[in-house]
């Protein structure tokens, strides 16, 4: 392990493992034992709950929820998923028809009446939103894609153009301000007002988030680092994770083809590790409820991990 300003390294992974399954039923249940033991993951047998998984040392069961509806192409592919808690609303990423003239749509669906489902459209433009970020307190949602920011008014249910238009925007992320990584020049930028600070430009950077104390977890060509004030922890080598979420706990985490990972950031940063907590081969896009249970999909399949009472699973 090494840390220096800027350029570290670390690389630790913990195996615990969990299961998905799947149901080809529409409404909210719970996964039959049936379901479980031909699910997507084989977990191993447990006397106690066929349905049931464990993260760390919590039991969660895992329910199958529904189909996202979307005009997908054969290849389901959703990249990014995030909830607008105020209204229950799963706002997700992902692509459509390949006869379509945009590659990358943003589409929602009420979590509680799954039929009132849309897709956010740009009008007659071609828009390509492939990434987005929630404003909760606002009820906004901003979108980038290939014409710079846009924001979308859940209210009004409109579309308006924000910023850097004519740029191709790769990520997207809100806490306060608008944060966003354009392509081609790979950096951080903070818009303020009319004003843009750059936050990372010693590294080209494709997706990132920041927690509440600051603290920047980024994915670059290079892997997953995570970065405080000027210090710099290379936590991984892989750079092919599919997407960083944070909790409603200020938690983060990462995915990949194999499961999801825990971001732990230490009080010293050398100490920060990436952990991994769930394993669902795979997996798509993560986020989490209003409750804060893990929502995740597989192909379409939308699935929810609900803590339970039980001390061994």
């Amino acid at each position: 392990m090494r840390l220096l300003n800027d350029t570290t390294m670390l690389f630790t992974l913990i195996i615990i493992y969990i299961a998905s399954v799947k149901s080809n039923e529409l409404e909210t249940s719970t996964i039959s034992s049936t379901e479980f033991e031909s699910g997507l993951v084989k977990a191993e047998k447990n006397d106690t709950c066929t349905t049931c998984i464990k993260i760390n040392t919590t039991c969660y069961n895992v329910s199958y929820l529904f189909e996202i509806d979307a005009p997908f192409r054969s290849t389901i592919i959703i990249s990014k998923l995030s909830v607008m808690r105020s209204t229950n609303t799963l706002y997700y990423s992902f692509e459509p028809k390949i006869e379509d003239d945009e590659y990358y749509k943003i589409g929602f669906t009420n979590l509680d009446d799954p039929v009132n489902s849309s897709v956010i459209s740009g009008g007659k433009q071609i828009m390509n939103f492939g990434t987005f970020d929630i404003d909760q307190d606002n009820g906004l949602v901003y979108l980038g894609g290939s014409d710079g920011v846009y924001v979308f008014d859940t209210k009004m249910n409109r579309v308006a153009p924000y910023s850097s238009r004519g740029d191709t925007v790769m990520n997207v992320f809100f806490k306060g301000n608008i944060y966003f990584v354009r392509y081609g020049e790979f950096k951080i930028v903070k818009k303020k007002g009319d004003t843009f600070d750059i936050l990372i430009d010693f590294m080209p950077v494709k997706m990132f988030v920041i927690n509440k104390y600051n603290v920047i977890v980024f994915l670059s060509f290079y892997g997953l680092f995570v970065k405080r004030g000027d210090e710099t922890m290379w936590l991984s080598k892989n750079a092919f994770f599919r997407g960083l979420v944070i909790d409603n706990h200020d938690v983060i985490y990462a995915w990949w083809i194999d499961g999801i990972y825990q971001v732990v950031i230490e009080p010293k940063l050398g100490d920060s590790r990436i952990v991994k907590v769930a394993n669902i081969p795979s997996i798509g896009a993560v986020t989490f409820d209003k409750e804060n249970n893990f929502l995740f999909t597989a192909g379409k399949s939308l699935y929810r991990l609900i803590e339970t009472a039980l001390k061994v699973c």
